[in-house]
């Protein structure tokens, strides 16, 4: 409700407000990997928290190139935290990339990360009060996290080992209830951004 929606955004990895920055970050999915191939789905739900809070700690920190970018990006907090080395995991874990099995375990793992990254903001919200913008853009956004809530039904269970998928569904039931409560800290939590760069 706050203006137009587009990808003109200095990177263009989601849509989003005319002037408005994007504060990336990744996990590296193939350190959750334990030695006997199995993912540790609390240590990336953990790593998930710490990296965004510390994300959110730095908006107030960071230098922006102009005035309008610097005011929407405290006032909207966006933050981009996604993962990287996904094919990697499927790799060492023997699943083929497009494959049935590939694509249900990158929808859970892509699940938890931004349900598990919106329950965070609606907890820091609790304690900081949410992003400027929340009050006018409640409902649709409240309708944008709902959908992806009902997204996670979409994921295969049958190829989808059950703790990943019950983790996106647990963190997805979270975000929704903390936020209709809380409201969110960030207006926008998380993004697959190229990691060629910042991975450096």
């Amino acid at each position: 409700n706050t203006g137009r929606i587009n990808a003109s955004n200095p990177c263009s990895e989601y849509m989003f407000l005319d002037d408005s920055a994007c504060n990336l970050s990744s996990l590296n999915l193939t350190k959750f990997l334990s030695a006997d191939g199995q993912f540790d789905v609390e240590s990336y739900r953990h790593a998930i928290d710490v990296f965004l809070t510390a994300q959110e700690i730095l908006v107030d920190h960071s230098s922006y190139p102009t005035k309008p970018i610097a005011q929407n990006s405290h006032d909207y907090r966006p933050l981009g935290l996604g993962y990287a080395n996904l094919g990697t995991l499927l790799m060492l874990q023997g699943v083929p990339y497009d494959s049935p099995r590939g694509r249900a375990l990158a929808g859970a793992l892509t699940a938890i990360l931004c349900g598990r990254a919106y329950a965070q903001s609606a907890r820091m919200a609790e304690t900081k009060e949410p992003f400027v913008g929340f009050a006018k853009n409640r409902e649709p956004m409240l309708g944008v996290m709902r959908r992806h809530r009902e997204a996670v039904y979409a994921i295969d269970r049958d190829q989808c080992p059950h703790d990943l998928w019950q983790a996106a569904l647990d963190d997805w039931n979270d975000a929704v209830s903390l936020g209709e409560v809380h409201g969110f800290r960030n207006a926008q939590a998380t993004g697959l951004a190229p990691t060629g760069t910042i991975g450096l």
